[in-house]
């Protein structure tokens, strides 16, 4: 049973799925809040840590820790609710981008704070988890943007 498509029909098809694939794909990447909301919980247990009172450091892990977990769950269950790109289609570049971007974060931040901890700076930790967390919040929206561009580009079957 198979019927002529007239091609203006067969366009607006084409189209739609097109939109319908953005829309799926624009869904699975982390939103720009979710930046913020790790660097400010980042600097949060950093300040625990460098107030150097045990209790201080545990509960700054604790909401740290769960904090992470809520944001995280918030962006997966997000995802979970709506269809599911395709396996496949962030690919190993997409994955070597996240990679790279949590090691660039932390090549910033960790030297950072200990080069200004053997200077005497005092809170180095606070300062060196700064710069790494406007690093997120700066690039981890362009990294974001990249992984969709290089889903939407799979998606259409374009190499990348």
């Amino acid at each position: 049973m198979q019927r002529d498509v007239p091609p203006d029909e067969a366009a607006r098809a084409l189209t739609e799925i097109g939109r319908r694939q953005e829309q799926v794909i624009a869904l699975s990447v982390v939103p720009v809040w979710y930046w913020w909301a790790v660097a400010v919980l980042m600097v949060g247990l950093a300040a625990a840590v460098d107030a150097h009172r045990p209790v201080l450091t545990g509960v700054g892990t604790v909401v740290f820790v769960l904090g992470v977990l809520g944001a995280t769950g918030a962006v997966v269950l997000r995802g979970l609710r709506h269809a599911q790109p395709r396996d496949g289609l962030l690919g190993a570049t997409g994955v070597l981008s996240i990679l790279g971007f949590v090691a660039a974060v932390l090549a910033v931040s960790l030297p950072t704070a200990f080069g200004l901890r053997a200077a005497g700076i005092g809170h180095s930790a606070v300062w060196g988890v700064l710069v790494g967390a406007a690093l997120m919040v700066t690039a981890g929206p362009l990294l974001s943007a990249r992984l969709r561009r290089g889903m939407l580009a799979r998606a259409a079957g374009t190499p990348r």
